[in-house]
Protein backbone atom coordinates (compact mmCIF):
# COMPACT_ATOMS: atom_id res chain seq x y z
CA UNK A 1 0.00 0.00 0.00
CA UNK A 2 2.95 2.36 0.90
CA UNK A 3 4.51 1.55 -2.20
CA UNK A 4 1.48 2.22 -4.39
CA UNK A 5 0.78 5.51 -2.51
CA UNK A 6 4.15 6.46 -3.27
CA UNK A 7 4.11 6.01 -6.89
CA UNK A 8 0.98 7.78 -6.92
CA UNK A 9 2.52 10.84 -5.73
CA UNK A 10 5.35 10.35 -7.57
CA UNK A 11 2.92 10.51 -11.13
CA UNK A 12 1.49 13.26 -9.66
CA UNK A 13 4.97 15.25 -9.77
CA UNK A 14 5.59 14.25 -12.66
CA UNK A 15 2.24 15.64 -13.87
CA UNK A 16 3.11 19.03 -12.13
CA UNK A 17 6.62 19.40 -13.57
CA UNK A 18 4.99 18.34 -16.90
CA UNK A 19 2.67 20.98 -16.50
CA UNK A 20 4.83 23.84 -15.05
CA UNK A 21 7.12 23.45 -17.99
CA UNK A 22 4.32 23.19 -20.76
CA UNK A 23 2.63 26.34 -19.12
CA UNK A 24 3.28 28.75 -22.16
CA UNK A 25 1.52 26.18 -24.51
CA UNK A 26 -1.99 25.58 -22.20
CA UNK A 27 -2.18 28.94 -20.34
CA UNK A 28 -3.99 30.87 -23.29
CA UNK A 29 -6.24 27.66 -24.42
CA UNK A 30 -7.82 27.72 -21.18
CA UNK A 31 -7.69 31.56 -20.34
CA UNK A 32 -8.72 32.63 -23.54
CA UNK A 33 -9.49 36.23 -22.82
CA UNK A 34 -6.16 37.09 -21.37
CA UNK A 35 -4.62 36.70 -24.98
CA UNK A 36 -3.34 39.28 -27.46
CA UNK A 37 -2.06 39.03 -31.07
CA UNK A 38 0.30 36.69 -31.13
CA UNK A 39 1.27 37.49 -34.91
CA UNK A 40 0.66 41.52 -36.43
CA UNK A 41 -2.38 41.70 -38.32
CA UNK A 42 -3.95 37.78 -38.07
CA UNK A 43 -7.37 38.03 -37.13
CA UNK A 44 -8.62 37.11 -33.39
CA UNK A 45 -10.27 33.90 -34.29
CA UNK A 46 -6.99 32.20 -35.58
CA UNK A 47 -4.99 33.71 -32.42
CA UNK A 48 -5.15 30.54 -30.56
CA UNK A 49 -4.73 28.40 -33.81
CA UNK A 50 -1.33 30.17 -34.02
CA UNK A 51 -0.40 29.51 -30.61
CA UNK A 52 -1.34 25.97 -30.90
CA UNK A 53 0.99 25.52 -34.04
CA UNK A 54 4.58 23.44 -33.16
CA UNK A 55 7.42 25.72 -32.42
CA UNK A 56 9.30 24.91 -35.12
CA UNK A 57 6.45 26.38 -37.69
CA UNK A 58 6.03 29.27 -35.86
CA UNK A 59 9.68 30.35 -35.63
CA UNK A 60 9.53 29.58 -39.52
CA UNK A 61 6.99 31.94 -39.94
CA UNK A 62 8.39 34.51 -38.00
CA UNK A 63 11.53 34.25 -39.80
CA UNK A 64 10.03 34.74 -42.93
CA UNK A 65 8.18 38.28 -41.27
CA UNK A 66 11.54 39.44 -39.71
CA UNK A 67 14.23 38.03 -42.37
CA UNK A 68 17.19 36.48 -41.54
CA UNK A 69 20.47 38.54 -41.60
CA UNK A 70 22.99 35.33 -41.52
CA UNK A 71 20.93 34.01 -44.84
CA UNK A 72 20.85 37.57 -46.24
CA UNK A 73 16.96 37.10 -45.82
CA UNK A 74 15.43 40.71 -46.37
CA UNK A 75 11.77 40.85 -43.35
CA UNK A 76 9.08 39.86 -45.51
CA UNK A 77 6.27 40.91 -42.89
CA UNK A 78 2.71 40.83 -45.91
CA UNK A 79 4.23 37.35 -47.00
CA UNK A 80 4.60 36.08 -43.85
CA UNK A 81 0.61 37.08 -42.47
CA UNK A 82 -0.23 35.57 -45.90
CA UNK A 83 0.80 32.27 -45.40
CA UNK A 84 -0.11 32.40 -41.53
CA UNK A 85 -3.74 32.78 -43.06
CA UNK A 86 -3.91 30.88 -45.81
CA UNK A 87 -2.68 27.43 -43.30
CA UNK A 88 -5.14 28.49 -40.42
CA UNK A 89 -8.04 30.29 -42.22
CA UNK A 90 -8.97 28.23 -45.10
CA UNK A 91 -8.28 24.57 -46.87
CA UNK A 92 -7.04 22.40 -48.87
CA UNK A 93 -8.14 23.50 -52.53
CA UNK A 94 -8.22 20.52 -55.04
CA UNK A 95 -7.20 19.81 -58.73
CA UNK A 96 -10.58 19.73 -60.46
CA UNK A 97 -11.49 16.11 -61.12
CA UNK A 98 -11.08 15.93 -64.76
CA UNK A 99 -7.35 16.68 -64.25
CA UNK A 100 -6.75 13.48 -61.92
CA UNK A 101 -6.05 11.12 -64.95
CA UNK A 102 -3.99 11.49 -68.07
CA UNK A 103 -2.08 9.46 -70.55
CA UNK A 104 -0.07 10.40 -72.80
CA UNK A 105 -1.12 9.44 -76.20
CA UNK A 106 0.90 6.59 -77.97
CA UNK A 107 4.25 7.70 -79.52
CA UNK A 108 5.18 10.40 -76.51
CA UNK A 109 8.55 10.04 -74.64
CA UNK A 110 9.67 11.28 -71.50
CA UNK A 111 11.60 14.67 -71.79
CA UNK A 112 12.53 15.54 -68.17
CA UNK A 113 11.19 14.12 -64.48
CA UNK A 114 11.46 15.50 -61.01
CA UNK A 115 10.19 15.89 -57.12
CA UNK A 116 8.88 18.19 -55.09
CA UNK A 117 10.93 19.47 -52.23
CA UNK A 118 10.31 21.36 -48.85
CA UNK A 119 11.32 24.81 -48.45
CA UNK A 120 10.94 25.26 -44.71
CA UNK A 121 8.41 23.87 -41.78
CA UNK A 122 5.94 26.07 -43.66
CA UNK A 123 6.85 26.00 -47.12
CA UNK A 124 6.78 22.72 -49.33
CA UNK A 125 5.39 19.98 -51.50
CA UNK A 126 5.21 16.33 -52.10
CA UNK A 127 4.57 14.95 -55.75
CA UNK A 128 6.17 13.97 -58.90
CA UNK A 129 6.15 15.51 -62.18
CA UNK A 130 7.15 14.45 -65.73
CA UNK A 131 7.33 16.42 -68.81
CA UNK A 132 5.72 14.10 -72.35
CA UNK A 133 7.11 15.44 -75.61
CA UNK A 134 3.76 14.26 -77.61
CA UNK A 135 4.13 13.02 -81.33
CA UNK A 136 2.91 16.64 -82.37
CA UNK A 137 6.04 18.27 -80.68
CA UNK A 138 3.49 19.74 -77.65
CA UNK A 139 5.43 18.87 -74.51
CA UNK A 140 3.13 18.46 -71.85
CA UNK A 141 4.34 18.99 -67.98
CA UNK A 142 2.28 16.68 -65.14
CA UNK A 143 2.17 17.07 -61.49
CA UNK A 144 0.77 13.66 -59.93
CA UNK A 145 -0.30 13.43 -56.49
CA UNK A 146 0.51 16.64 -55.17
CA UNK A 147 0.12 18.11 -51.31
CA UNK A 148 1.68 21.55 -51.19
CA UNK A 149 1.65 24.13 -48.42
CA UNK A 150 -1.44 26.32 -48.83
CA UNK A 151 -0.45 29.81 -49.71
CA UNK A 152 -2.28 32.64 -52.14
CA UNK A 153 -1.77 32.82 -55.45
CA UNK A 154 0.37 29.92 -56.60
CA UNK A 155 1.89 29.70 -59.85
CA UNK A 156 4.06 27.14 -61.78
CA UNK A 157 6.92 28.47 -63.03
CA UNK A 158 10.25 27.42 -64.76
CA UNK A 159 13.07 29.69 -63.22
CA UNK A 160 16.81 30.25 -64.52
CA UNK A 161 18.16 30.40 -60.85
CA UNK A 162 19.16 26.70 -60.31
CA UNK A 163 18.55 27.63 -55.94
CA UNK A 164 15.86 30.02 -56.27
CA UNK A 165 15.48 29.67 -52.39
CA UNK A 166 19.00 32.19 -52.01
CA UNK A 167 18.79 35.61 -51.93
CA UNK A 168 17.93 36.33 -55.97
CA UNK A 169 15.11 33.71 -55.41
CA UNK A 170 13.29 32.98 -59.24
CA UNK A 171 14.37 36.31 -60.28
CA UNK A 172 12.58 38.49 -63.28
CA UNK A 173 13.34 36.12 -66.13
CA UNK A 174 11.29 33.22 -65.32
CA UNK A 175 8.70 31.39 -67.65
CA UNK A 176 5.21 31.38 -65.79
CA UNK A 177 2.69 28.34 -66.71
CA UNK A 178 0.03 30.06 -64.94
CA UNK A 179 -2.04 29.59 -61.65
CA UNK A 180 -1.65 26.36 -59.80
CA UNK A 181 -5.06 24.46 -60.24
CA UNK A 182 -4.86 22.94 -56.83
CA UNK A 183 -2.89 22.05 -53.56
CA UNK A 184 -3.57 18.70 -53.83
CA UNK A 185 -3.99 15.96 -56.88
CA UNK A 186 -2.87 15.74 -60.05
CA UNK A 187 -2.69 18.52 -63.13
CA UNK A 188 -1.76 19.28 -66.39
CA UNK A 189 0.29 22.39 -67.87
CA UNK A 190 1.32 23.05 -71.57
CA UNK A 191 4.69 24.09 -71.98
CA UNK A 192 5.81 26.98 -74.20
CA UNK A 193 7.64 25.83 -77.51
CA UNK A 194 11.10 26.70 -76.98
CA UNK A 195 11.36 26.55 -73.51
CA UNK A 196 15.41 25.24 -73.25
CA UNK A 197 15.35 23.25 -69.77
CA UNK A 198 19.25 23.43 -69.54
CA UNK A 199 18.53 26.90 -69.23
CA UNK A 200 15.33 26.48 -66.93
CA UNK A 201 16.80 23.33 -64.46
CA UNK A 202 13.96 24.37 -61.90
CA UNK A 203 10.41 24.08 -61.96
CA UNK A 204 8.70 25.92 -58.84
CA UNK A 205 5.58 26.34 -56.99
CA UNK A 206 6.00 30.37 -56.50
CA UNK A 207 3.34 33.26 -54.59
CA UNK A 208 3.89 35.89 -57.29
CA UNK A 209 2.31 38.46 -55.65
CA UNK A 210 4.10 37.78 -52.31
CA UNK A 211 7.54 36.58 -54.24
CA UNK A 212 7.71 33.55 -52.10
CA UNK A 213 9.04 30.26 -53.30
CA UNK A 214 6.44 27.44 -52.11
CA UNK A 215 8.67 24.41 -53.33
CA UNK A 216 11.23 23.62 -56.11
CA UNK A 217 11.97 20.56 -58.39
CA UNK A 218 14.90 19.94 -60.17
CA UNK A 219 14.14 18.57 -63.83
CA UNK A 220 16.49 15.97 -64.93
Amino acid sequence: MEIRLRLTMLGLLLLLVLAVWAFPAWYPLVNQNTVSNPFPGLEEAAWLDYLALPETVREAFERLRDGDEDLELPPQPEAALALVRARLLRQDIPAPADEQSYTPPEGSSIVRQGAFAPVDAIRGATGTLTIYALPDQTRILRIENLAASRAPEVHVIFTRNPDPLDPRGVGVDYIDLGPLKGETGSMTYVVPAGVDFGVYPILALYSVSYRVVISTATLR
